[in-house]
């Protein structure tokens, strides 16, 4: 059975297992009283699956402006893409500077696509997680600390460890993915920006091999520097959302466990 390890450590560290035990080696034949508490074992996992609810509850205060941080992303990277499209001199500087995906970055197809098919991954990965989330909190409110049985307890610890904790996770792994493809995005238009600002050599080099005679205007200069700003904020907020997934994760994962446990031992002693 699983947790069987975890059970039986919970067995010896309830009071009267351990003294009985050792007093009493070869008690004569009598009915005897179980030395683990029915009622509290449901409060215990009663207890681990509020822990949840309430980390639950606070990080959904936080869901709207990571669903705008989001928007503003998808907004920086329509911009990206248009800024290349509009300008052949800046799509002409990032075919030749060494920056990531250089060949690929005056097109944008490929980056870009990446990017977006992040984007949309990730809002797919959000929706389920916050549809489970959602799920848990109504569950959670069904129960009354003292009324809810083991079995409506277990039932919602499983739900946290097989669906909640899944979809978190894939949200995380979400996140991690659109956080590379930006900052591979940051870094090209940091590295077009130093481009356009630099006269040594082989910049310089550069301009005259695809034929860059006129300098590239102030107005195109400052979109590059926008766009670059747009995704290192990004960048942060995602990477923040990534730090913040990770250590409720830590909280759901231990707090969710502890309530499994408790919910099926519970459970095995009501046979």
């Amino acid at each position: 059975m699983k947790y069987s390890s975890l059970f039986l450590l919970i067995v010896l560290i309830f009071s009267g297992c351990t003294t009985n035990i050792a007093t009493n080696p070869s008690p004569a034949p009598s009915v005897q009283k179980s030395c683990i508490n029915l009622e509290k074992l449901n409060v215990y996992g009663f207890n681990h699956l509020e822990q949840v609810a309430k980390a639950l509850r606070e990080e959904k205060q936080n869901n709207k402006s990571f669903e705008i941080s989001m928007f503003l992303l998808s907004k920086t990277v329509s911009e990206y893409s248009d800024m290349f499209k509009s300008s052949a001199q800046i799509s002409n500087v990032a075919r030749f500077i060494p920056i990531p995906y250089a060949g690929e970055v005056c097109s944008t197809t490929k980056l870009v696509s990446k990017t977006a098919l992040n984007l949309g991954q990730t809002a797919n990965a959000f929706n389920q997680y916050k549809l489970s989330s959602n799920t848990f909190l109504d569950e959670f409110e069904k129960l009354n600390r003292k009324t809810a049985t083991s079995a409506e307890i277990s039932k919602l610890a499983v739900y946290g460890d097989t669906k909640l904790l899944s979809d978190a996770r894939n949200l995380e792994l979400s996140l991690q993915e659109i956080s590379s493809s930006t900052s591979t995005m940051a870094s090209a238009m940091q590295s077009i920006s130093d481009a356009l600002e630099t006269t040594n050599g082989y910049v310089n080099h550069m301009k005259n091999y695809v034929g860059m005679k006129n300098e590239v205007s102030a107005d195109e200069k400052g979109k590059v520097v926008k766009n670059r700003n747009s995704l290192i904020t990004s960048l942060t907020h995602l990477n923040q959302k990534i730090g913040l997934l990770e250590k409720s994760g830590q909280v759901y994962r231990y707090n969710i466990a502890k309530a499994r446990v408790f919910s099926e031992l519970a459970l095995e002693l009501e046979k």
